[in-house]
């Protein structure tokens, strides 16, 4: 199946604290390979579909809320 990158828009990344909080909560997301997160949002790569259930189950136990997600056209290459 072939990588993807989303674009997640993030409502309540207000410290440091909730940065680290979002992204280990991302990893534990079936189909997250990795998470690059800020305060303004995150950047996911993915092996395929991310259920959006489980992705804002997950950001939800961390404290925040999914305002929206884009998937980018195109696909990443395997290394």
């Amino acid at each position: 199946m072939p990588r993807q990158r989303i674009l997640v828009q993030i409502d309540g990344l207000l410290s440091v604290h909730a940065v680290r909080a979002v992204w280990t909560a991302l990893g534990a997301v079936p189909g997250i390979l990795g998470a690059e997160v800020t305060m303004q949002g995150a950047v996911l790569e993915t092996d395929g579909p991310v259920d959006r259930q489980l992705l804002e189950e997950a950001l939800a136990m961390a404290g925040v809320t999914l305002r929206s997600l884009q998937i980018e056209k195109g696909s990443l290459p395997l290394l």
